[in-house]
This record gives structure tokens, C-alpha cells and sequence, in this order.
């Protein structure tokens, strides 16, 4: 497959986890008390489970070493979460903008490092 087709298919995957990772942050930020930055953590866990478990089976067709490449597609989805907490905080929490867009700003932005990170590393063998 090209590269250009399967970062079409990662993102397409990603708007599948960022959906469920939105809606989550949505509701639970709108009905629930608990902080931010906690709901934050799991709307962002949530989507990127589902985001390695896509791209295992059905973009990067991985037979092996499942727990391994989800432990880095975690660590490089940690790093992106990092990058979404910071904007949270800074955007929302300290100068008062809509959290949802900066949400939704802040993953596009986070999408497309965790692609290349995601490709060359979590799922640089799986041809092999």
C-alpha cells in the first residue's frame, strides 16, 4: 500500500477514535463533575485504544507482537495526549476558550505526529 493511502486510512481511523474520544470528552465533561484534565486522560485512552486496534488488523495488517507495538502506539498516544493537555490547559483553563474546540484543534494538530511517529516505530516491521 502507499504511504499516501495509508496515512488516508490512519486518519480515517483516527476520525473513528477521535469521534469516540470527542463524544466521550463531551459527555463527560458536560454531565459529570469530574476535572478536565481527568476527563481529558480517558476520552484520549479510550480513543487511542480503539485508534491501535484498527490500525493493528485493518491499515497496517499486524500478525505480531500485539502487546508490545500497543505498549508503543500508548507511549507515542501518551505523548500526544501530553500535547492536548498542555493546549487544555493553557487555552481552556488559564485564558477561558471553548474547550471543545481547542480539543478538537489540539488532536488534528497531535494526529498527524502521531502518524509518522506511529508508522516508523509502533509499526516500522509489520511486512515482516
Amino acid at each position: 500500500m502507499s504511504k499516501f493511502k495509508e496515512f488516508i486510512k490512519y486518519c480515517m481511523i483516527a476520525a473513528v477514535g477521535g469521534i469516540i474520544d470527542l463524544l466521550l470528552f463531551i459527555m463527560l465533561h458536560t454531565y459529570t463533575g469530574i476535572h478536565i484534565q481527568i476527563v481529558n486522560l480517558v476520552s484520549m485512552f479510550t480513543g487511542v485504544t480503539t485508534n491501535f486496534i484498527l490500525n493493528y488488523h485493518f491499515n497496517f495488517k499486524a500478525h505480531s507482537k500485539f502487546f508490545r507495538r500497543y505498549f508503543s502506539f500508548l507511549t507515542i498516544g501518551t505523548a500526544g495526549f501530553l500535547v492536548v493537555s498542555i493546549a487544555v490547559f493553557i487555552f481552556v483553563q488559564q485564558l477561558g476558550w471553548n474547550a471543545i474546540i481547542v480539543k478538537i484543534s489540539a488532536t488534528m494538530f497531535a494526529t498527524v505526529i502521531q502518524y509518522l511517529l506511529n508508522r516508523y516505530i509502533s509499526f516500522r516491521m509489520y511486512r515482516a
